[in-house]
């Protein structure tokens, strides 16, 4: 948080709010009535921006102070101060002395008062492990803080090292946003998977990466849960190549190193369309063998009337990588009319992939979504695929499906 915005949201929520609630004559307990005559000072002098006599009437309600009440409302007062003199380390110091007072001397109307501002002091001073605590001190107040405030709160706990409880926190908004069909802050989810990072637990941060892309469909997170998935146990040739096309129609942010793995495996596999297409994000030139390739495409697609279903698939792969959609289609469904596909969703991965790219996005969504992946690495590139097609089959409501 800026030092100008925080300055701003203390003035208003401490100044002109709890400082003077707390000062109320029929509040529970009694200031001395010493200090609360200097208080009253002070409290002029703050609404006329005259720190100095801010100052002088601090002091002598600091030498007046002979109760643990007395001492909250000092330190309240003295935060005010410094906060309207932009003096945050001393402001910090102040909401701290008022969080850290014993819990039963501050009426439970004044709690959150105490606890926000001890909390966003802390976390601007980077003093995560008490910003931490006030944290959970806020978080109890009644009625408990919402919003932003929440979110503030969370950011607190991570970054004081608990990470469960930040986790817990995260998830519950997480739940309540997707329950009220809503999508989910970036905030909670990052935390989460920052959380799940932290603790090594690869397979949580990767899901939440999932659900990133899912509900924030930017090229950065395209780009990480791609270059994650090609590092994944069970993925095949032609599941790289799938990894490599998505990569095109997400404008996913890659690496050169994920470029020349899609894209030789793609000239491996004769892939050459694919290949060739491979080398806008960092793959190597399709082999020399192409142009003969392309020279006698069209006959090899009229020969698929002939052939079974291992040539269809096989030539359909290449058609969609030639950008014949409409072929690559066509030779895939007749791949499972004819049956003896080698790869059990070869050909419904290119249906579906042809689909999308003749802009048929929700025909390409629910033949994904009929997909039974053989393995957990082949159902993640499945999951993405169905994830893409949703996406622009309907944008304003793919992140609640």
């Amino acid at each position: 948080m800026k030092s100008s915005t925080l300055r701003a949201a203390l003035t208003a929520a401490l100044l002109l709010g709890a400082a003077t609630t707390a000062y109320a004559a029929d509040s529970a307990p009694k200031l001395t009535h010493s200090v609360a005559v200097a208080l009253g000072d002070v409290q002029k002098a703050m609404g006329t921006k005259d720190y100095t006599a801010a100052a002088a009437g601090l002091e002598k309600a600091k030498a007046a102070a002979s109760t643990p009440y007395d001492n909250l409302m000092v330190a309240r007062f003295s935060m005010g101060v410094h906060v309207g003199q932009n003096d945050m380390a001393a402001a910090d110091a102040d909401a701290e002395a008022a969080a850290d007072i014993d819990p039963a001397v501050i009426p439970d109307a004044d709690k959150a008062g105490v606890y926000k501002p001890a909390l966003q002091l802390t976390l601007n001073a980077k003093k995560y492990d008490k910003a931490a605590k006030y944290a959970k001190l806020y978080l109890a107040t009644t009625p408990p803080p919402t919003g932003n405030d929440v979110a503030l709160a969370t950011q607190a706990l991570y970054l004081g090292g608990d990470y469960a409880g930040a986790t817990a926190l995260a998830q519950k908004n997480i739940d309540a946003a997707k329950a009220a069909n809503k999508t989910p802050a970036r905030n909670d989810l990052d935390i989460i998977m920052s959380a799940q990072v932290k603790q090594k637990d690869e397979a949580g941060a990767e899901n939440t990466l999932e659900q990133l892309v899912q509900y924030y469909n930017t090229s950065e997170d395209w780009g990480q849960i791609l270059g994650v998935s090609l590092g994944t146990k069970g993925m095949t040739d032609i599941d790289y190549v799938y990894a490599g096309r998505l990569m095109l129609v997400t404008g996913a942010k890659t690496t050169a190193v994920d470029g020349q793995l899609v894209g030789s495996t793609a000239n491996k596999s004769g892939l050459y369309g694919d290949a060739e297409a491979f080398q806008k994000i960092g793959g190597p030139a399709p082999d020399s063998r192409e142009a003969a390739d392309k020279k006698s495409f069209a006959s090899q697609i009229a020969a698929g009337a002939k052939q079974g279903g291992e040539y269809n698939v096989k030539t359909a792969e290449a058609a969609y990588g030639y950008g014949q959609y409409a072929d690559a289609e066509k030779m895939a469904r007749d791949a499972k009319t004819k049956g003896g596909t080698k790869d059990s969703i070869e050909a419904d991965m290119v249906i579906g992939q042809s689909q999308a790219a003749q802009g048929k996005f929700a025909d390409a969504a629910a033949t994904f979504a009929g997909i039974t992946a053989p393995n957990p690495a082949r159902a993640r590139i499945v999951r993405l695929w169905t994830t893409y097609a949703k996406q622009k089959s309907a944008p304003a409501t793919a992140a609640a499906q």
